[in-house]
C-alpha cells in the first residue's frame, strides 16, 4: 500500500450523477489517495451504481444502520488496513483538488496534531455561494467555537488513524451530532486545527441528512454540550441556550439567521479559496 491517505464516504442510496461528481474529485486529487466507500444498505447496490473504478474500495452493509455505524464500520476496515491519515467526505460534496495535499502536509509538519479541518465554501443546490464555514485563530478560538457547535464541516475532517486507536470511533449515543461529539472528545484529550484554505465545496440542501433529521442533531448536540460542560466558562452556558433556542425557532428562521452570522465572518476573515 503506497498511499498514505483514505477517504472515507458512508453513503446510502445516492444519485448516480452525484455520486460521479463527488468521486470524481477524490480521484482528481494532486496527492494521490484511495477511497473507501460504505454502501449503508442501499437497495442498488453501490458497487453497481460505480463500476469498476482503481483505488476505489466498496464495503456494503447488510442493513441500514445510519451514518455513525458506516462510519465506524468503514474505520476499522481503515484501520486494519495501515493507513495514516483518513480524510472525511460526502456524497455530493467537493473536494478541492489540493485537499489532500495541504491536508497532509500540514499533519506532516505538525506531529502533535490529531485532526486538521478547513474552510468550506456553502453553496445551495444550484450551486450559488451562500457562505464560508470554518474556525481561523487555533486552539483557542476552535475552544470557543466548540462551546456553541462544530468548528468546521464534518466532511472536512483529517485525521491519524492512531487517533482512532487513542481515543476511539464514533459515539452512537448521539445520533446525527456524531462528528461535533468526536470533535469535541478530540479537542479536550488530544489537538486539532483549522486550514484558512476552502478545501470543499458544501452543498446545503434541504432534504441532506441534517435538514431532514434537525431536531434530533439538535437534542444531540445539547447532550454533548452538557456532557463537556464547564461551570466556569461563561460560553458553556451561551452554547446551551443557543442549542434550546434553536429547538424553539422554526428551521427557516435559524437558516437565514445563520447565514447573517457567517457572513459577518466573511467580512473579518479572509479565505484562500481555492478553484474547484
Amino acid at each position: 500500500m503506497a498511499r498514505r491517505t483514505v477517504f472515507l464516504m458512508p453513503v446510502y442510496n445516492p444519485a448516480r450523477d452525484v455520486l460521479l461528481r463527488t468521486v470524481d474529485s477524490l480521484l482528481g486529487q494532486t496527492e494521490a489517495a484511495d477511497i473507501v466507500i460504505v454502501d449503508d444498505g442501499s437497495l442498488q447496490p453501490v458497487s453497481e451504481v460505480l463500476g469498476s473504478r482503481e483505488g476505489i474500495i466498496v464495503l456494503r452493509l447488510a442493513r441500514n444502520g445510519g451514518i455513525t455505524a458506516a462510519l465506524n464500520y468503514g474505520l476499522e476496515h481503515i484501520v486494519s488496513l495501515g493507513y495514516e491519515y483518513v480524510a472525511r467526505m460526502d456524497c455530493g460534496d467537493i473536494s478541492a483538488p489540493e485537499r489532500v495535499a495541504k491536508q497532509q502536509a500540514y499533519m506532516d509538519s505538525h506531529p502533535a496534531t490529531d485532526l486538521v479541518g478547513a474552510f468550506a465554501d456553502i453553496v445551495d443546490e444550484r450551486g450559488n455561494h451562500l457562505f464560508f464555514e470554518g474556525t481561523p485563530g487555533g486552539r483557542a478560538a476552535i475552544g470557543r467555537k466548540l462551546y456553541d457547535n462544530a468548528a468546521f464541516k464534518h466532511p472536512t475532517f483529517f485525521f491519524r488513524t492512531a487517533c482512532v486507536r487513542k481515543f476511539g470511533v464514533y459515539s452512537a449515543d448521539y445520533p446525527h451530532a456524531e462528528d461535533y461529539e468526536f470533535m469535541r472528545r478530540l479537542f479536550e484529550r488530544g489537538e486539532i486545527d483549522c486550514l484558512h484554505d476552502v478545501l470543499l465545496v458544501y452543498e446545503k440542501n434541504a432534504d441532506g441528512i441534517s435538514s431532514r433529521n434537525r431536531r434530533t442533531q439538535l437534542r444531540s448536540r445539547l447532550r454533548v454540550q452538557l456532557g463537556y460542560f464547564q461551570p466556569a466558562k461563561p460560553a458553556a452556558y451561551a452554547g446551551v441556550v443557543r442549542s434550546l433556542v434553536t429547538l424553539l425557532v422554526p428551521a427557516r428562521i435559524w437558516t437565514r439567521l445563520s447565514r447573517l452570522y457567517w457572513d459577518r465572518q466573511d467580512k473579518r476573515v479572509a479565505v484562500n479559496s481555492l478553484p474547484m
